[in-house]
This record gives structure tokens, C-alpha cells and sequence, in this order.
């Protein structure tokens, strides 16, 4: 079973990788993603969040370089560490921008089968607005918006970014 919008096919030689877009990166330069195969340049987050994974199995990282790639994936991460890259959890954070991401790292084409807007929950406390723990909203849609809504007088509510399934084809 998978989360895939319908009528999406998808082949079946392909790693899953969720990839999130920030919501300036996207309002500055960044054509908004739609549904369809999209390519942008990947840094690897380390995180538990809700938006963390694993990483396909044979994902390798490379010390000298920094670069993770596995299948068709190639993503740079900034770590310093050794890390077992079978128990590693994160996400891909895909950039339009520059120049998170150093020259030389090819970007990944996939498609997206899966597209979620990413909203984030406030609440006003001591005259300011503090964002509420675990208050993570997804809306899916079909395509991004250019322009990302910051509500807070009014809903409480930050529109972060896009939450992307890419569907990358293993060579």
C-alpha cells in the first residue's frame, strides 16, 4: 500500500524520499511544484521530526565529499561525524536557491507523487506568538502555491513549505 495521489504511476524500480521545500525558497526564485516529476538539489536534515525517515538501504556517505547517494539520490550532508547510515533519520530539504547546496552536487529528478502543504500551529503567549509543539498540520494539494499565507492575527496559523514524495528511479 502506499500514500501515492491517484492516478500517479509510478514505476516499480524507485526509492521513496520525502522532500521538504521552504516556503521562501519557493516566494524568491523557486517555481512552485506540482504533482509531476520535479528536480531540485538536496541537503540531508538530521532530524526526528515528523517529516524523518530512514534512508533507502543502500544509501552510502562519503567522507571527502559529504555527498549521500543511493540509487538515483544525491544529496549533500553537512555532517562532521561518521555516521551509520543504516540508523540515520531525517529528511531531504530541496533547494531552488543556492547555495545551501556546494557546487558539484548533481540535483535528483523524481516524481512527485504526493504534494502537502505544511502548516504550522501559533499560539500568543506574554504578547508574543510561539509556535505549539507537535502542532503540525498537512493539507494535500495538487500544487504549491507561489505565495505562502502567515496568518497568525487571524488563524494562528503559518503556512512552512511544501512536503513532496519524490519517487527516484534506481539506475
Amino acid at each position: 500500500m502506499h500514500r501515492f495521489t491517484e492516478p500517479t504511476p509510478v514505476p516499480t524500480r524507485v526509492d521513496l524520499i520525502s522532500v521538504f521545500v521552504e516556503n521562501w525558497e519557493i516566494e524568491c526564485c523557486g517555481i512552485p511544484p506540482v504533482v509531476g516529476y520535479d528536480t531540485c538539489a538536496l541537503t540531508f536534515i538530521e532530524s526526528a521530526s515528523e517529516r524523518g525517515r530512514s534512508l533507502p538501504d543502500d544509501a552510502r556517505w562519503s567522507r571527502r565529499t559529504h555527498l549521500i547517494t543511493a540509487g538515483g539520490i544525491e544529496a549533500y550532508w553537512p555532517t562532521t561525524d561518521a555516521p551509520q547510515v543504516d540508523a540515520v533519520f531525517g529528511y531531504f530539504s530541496g533547494t531552488r536557491h543556492g547555495p545551501t547546496v556546494p557546487d558539484g552536487i548533481h540535483p535528483t529528478t523524481g516524481l512527485v507523487v504526493d504534494l502537502q502543504l505544511e502548516i504550522a500551529e501559533y499560539q500568543q503567549t506574554a504578547c508574543q506568538w510561539q509556535p505549539i509543539p507537535d502542532a503540525r498540520l498537512l493539507r494535500r494539494i495538487h500544487a504549491s502555491p507561489k505565495w505562502f499565507a502567515n496568518n497568525l492575527d487571524t488563524t494562528g496559523c503559518i503556512e512552512t513549505g511544501v512536503l513532496m514524495e519524490l519517487a527516484v528511479m534506481r539506475p
